[in-house]
């Protein structure tokens, strides 16, 4: 028991964040998809507060970076490769196909590992971050799943809103994000304002979950919300990944 009496209030988000992520793969592996996304949303805010509660309380070791970056290798790598996976392999598509999605959950997992390591092993002292942060990409690709990834066969239908099944669509962008988390292209680190557009795509995801819960019975209303409120999240997650490089650009010729 003298481990536990070591565990601060900043580790305590940490483990949170992983035991939701499992969690939610739990839910993945029974078809339950939007319950699945909606405790990763969560298990993001917990991430992005754990370092504040760290600072503000305090810690009693150091191996919270090695914790936070288990705890995200299960979040933001295993769940959203596996959700790809599970929403489209292993059904009525021919062998090429099923491969194609089978390589691209396995893009996602590699890079994610790849990119969560080479953080810990020396890439939080630089200024910036080496390759997109694999929060980042696992949010791409969820948001991206709710829009046009597949209801067919999971849990009660009129919980989903999404727009249309898009296979090669959703494949394409787990390719993209794989190849944005292995890169060395510059992203920002979040503080500052862009805290505040992060804090605020995340709580345009978590919408429809509550949305859900207070006028699902109105069908129209609801998926027209949903639609709305993801479709807004994602928007403000691309202006972070597609325009965090150029704004790194600009403040190195800048300086």
């Amino acid at each position: 028991m003298a481990a536990w009496s070591k565990v601060s209030w900043g580790d305590l988000f940490t483990l949170a964040n992983g035991l939701m992520g499992f969690v939610a793969i739990t839910f993945i592996l029974d078809d339950r998809f939007l319950i699945a996304t909606s405790l990763l949303f969560v298990s993001m805010m917990m991430d992005g507060l754990d370092g504040y509660v760290a600072r503000r309380f305090g810690s009693k070791h150091s191996m919270g970076q090695v914790l936070d970056s288990i705890s995200d290798s299960i979040s933001f790598a295993f769940a959203p490769a596996l959700l790809v996976y599970v929403e489209f392999g292993s059904k009525d598509i021919s062998l090429v196909e099923n491969g194609i999605v089978l390589l691209c959950a396995t893009a996602i997992v590699g890079s994610g590992l790849f990119r969560l390591a080479r953080f810990s092993a020396g890439g939080f002292q630089l200024p910036h971050f080496q390759g997109m942060p694999a929060p980042a990409g696992a949010l791409t690709i969820l948001l991206i799943c709710q829009l046009f990834g597949a209801s067919a066969g999971a849990e009660t239908q009129k919980y989903y809103f999404t727009i249309s099944e898009q296979m090669w669509f959703v494949l394409a962008t787990g390719f993209a994000v794989s190849f944005l988390m292995a890169s060395e292209i510059p992203y920002p680190k979040v503080h500052g304002r862009l805290t505040l557009l992060s804090g605020l795509a995340l709580l345009m995801a978590v919408i429809p979950l509550i949305a859900g819960t207070l006028f699902v019975d109105d069908q129209s209303l609801y998926r027209t919300f949903s639609r709305t409120a993801t479709g807004m999240a994602l928007v403000l997650t691309l202006v972070y990944v597609l325009g965090g490089p150029v704004y790194e650009k600009f403040k190195r010729g800048k300086g």
